[in-house]
């Protein structure tokens, strides 16, 4: 098992393999794996920054900035466009991206469980199906199995970040199972909350324990600013905002501090 020490990007990060040739038929594969895959979380988040942009809905701006909508979006696109990019050139997906998208697919499919309201089964059972076509067309394939090695920086910040983010995925799983009827019962926004919130402390844990994924610690600490942001911003409660602003700044400078210290040595 060998341990990474440099920073990969989850789209121009290579594992040391080959470039493989693509063929027309293999393209035509990732296209339409691609197609299947990126559709949804493309149209969701044209129609939900139209919502922002022109004022529908405004007592959900919270949730339309954050875990219905922009920060979903992203941590929901990124790696599939990771993935297709890298396979498109023939080249091996970054570490960092396979596990991102493993990760985003395996929390809703665990908040789906806890709270089966409002279409979120068939949401995430539309992630896994067609996620699974991408990664089945990939002509290779991210390697997920790579070394440990603890940043003594990113997983105080990760501990930290969790302790926000899980008791509060818990509190919105509550709320969700909750609505039973009206508005909530049909647009699962807080299942939505708790998806996000999983999945940014994933992401922060990866980050702290696995070198060849910190650069998800770039990710979570911009996706932390803007959640904590818009919170403060929309009338979140200010000591949970400010927590969570604090936990992406703080992971902001630890990645700094870290690739530092990686280009010394």
């Amino acid at each position: 098992m060998t341990t990474h020490t440099t920073t990969p990007s989850p789209v121009h990060s290579t594992t040391g393999s080959t470039p493989r040739p693509v063929g027309r038929g293999r393209r035509s594969l990732l296209a339409l794996a691609g197609l299947l895959a990126c559709a949804v979380p493309v149209v969701f988040t044209i129609n939900i920054t139209r919502m922002l942009v022109t004022g529908i809905d405004t007592d959900h701006r919270f949730h339309q900035l954050t875990g219905q909508g922009e920060i979903l979006f992203a941590l929901w696109l990124v790696p599939l466009l990771a993935l297709l990019r890298a396979g498109w050139q023939g080249r091996r997906p970054g570490t960092a991206a396979g596990w991102a998208h493993l990760v985003l697919v395996a929390a809703g499919a665990g908040c789906a469980v806890a709270a089966p309201g409002g279409g979120a089964p068939l949401l995430v059972g539309l992630i896994v199906v067609t996620g699974s076509f991408v990664w089945a067309a990939l002509p290779l394939r991210p390697r997920l199995r790579v070394g440990v090695q603890v940043d003594p920086l990113l997983v105080p910040v990760a501990l930290a970040a969790s302790a926000v983010l899980l008791p509060y995925a818990v509190d919105q799983i509550a709320l969700q199972n909750a609505a039973t009827t009206g508005y909530h019962s049909q647009n699962p926004h807080f299942f939505d909350m708790a998806w996000i919130s999983v999945v940014l402390a994933a992401y922060a844990l990866l980050a702290g324990l696995v070198p060849a994924v910190r650069v998800l610690a770039t990710g979570f600490a911009v996706a932390m600013a803007w959640l904590g942001t818009a919170g403060l911003a929309l009338g979140e409660s200010t000591a949970w905002s400010l927590t969570v602003l604090a936990c992406g700044v703080l992971a902001a400078g630890a990645s700094v501090v870290g690739r530092g210290r990686t280009a010394r040595n």
